[in-house]
């Protein structure tokens, strides 16, 4: 069977004030995909993650999320729908962990109390990102990888079925990448999540997303699997640097081997 169309992104253009920021795309995902979103710096990436979250509004063009336009959701019904991550650096906060981490379960507080199962969401969002150890400690007193480890894991604990992670990896080491990256293509695996992340390496790209919607300049020049999408004549053209590409010859992975850009 067919997996459900989850988003879809009709035509939309952005400016902000007459500085045209993104113009015509157009691209959909299904349930259970994982999706990258890359180019260079500058080029709309942020910008289109916040159209579809419904908080800056396209000039032309349109949002739906699961079969409505998305801002027909009031905020706290597509709260349950959607969930983000920033990649900005978040303010001091003068919680625990585990008291960020349950912040997630907002959209789901019904008007005389919490609903049932709380706890098991955030213990899950927790184990999912290996932040079960730090739930007592104070937010403000964690590394930068380890606060975005929690950020990850509120988004999860929201338990919405669109993510939209804006460098999500950032911070974190290298087995921490992996670790979490794993955990998210995992949820899609299972059907409980749909992945939009803004990313740039493009090893982990080919390592965890089924497609990829490449920008430049605010236009698509791109999008489908990461195979048809990621290949030495399209990363020249986007970021003006020669990649080569080469094969695991034991797992079959394809990894990019960037070359020096011109002086």
């Amino acid at each position: 069977m067919e997996r459900n169309i989850v988003l879809q992104v009709n035509n939309v253009s952005f400016a902000y004030e007459r500085a045209l920021v993104l113009k015509n795309i157009a691209f959909s995902i299904r349930q259970g995909e994982f999706m990258a979103l890359i180019g260079p710096n500058g080029s709309g990436k942020t910008t289109l993650l916040k159209i579809i979250l419904g908080t800056l509004i396209a000039r032309e063009g349109e949002i739906w999320l699961d079969g409505k336009p998305v801002l027909s959701y009031p905020p706290k019904e597509r709260a349950k729908k959607m969930s983000y991550v920033s990649q900005q650096a978040v303010a001091g906060f003068p919680l625990t962990v585990e008291e960020l981490v349950s912040l997630g379960r907002y959209p789901h507080e019904e008007r005389f109390g919490r609903k049932p199962g709380e706890p098991q969401a955030v213990e899950d969002a927790l184990r999912l990102t290996d932040s079960l150890p730090l739930k007592e400690r104070k937010f403000t007193a964690l590394s930068g990888g380890e606060k975005q480890k929690v950020l990850i894991a509120r988004a999860l604990a929201q338990t919405s079925y669109l993510l939209l992670l804006d460098e999500p990896t950032v911070h974190l080491d290298l087995y921490f990448q992996l670790q979490v990256l794993n955990s998210l293509k995992r949820l899609c695996a299972e059907g409980k999540s749909t992945v939009v992340a803004v990313m740039h390496d493009l090893n982990l790209i080919s390592l965890f997303a089924d497609k990829v919607l490449l920008l430049k300049s605010g236009e698509a020049l791109a999008f489908g699997k990461v195979s048809e999408v990621l290949n030495e004549g399209s990363m020249e053209e986007a970021f003006g640097v020669k990649v080569a590409v080469t094969e695991d010859s034991q797992t079959g992975a394809v990894y990019y081997l960037p070359r020096k850009p011109p002086p």
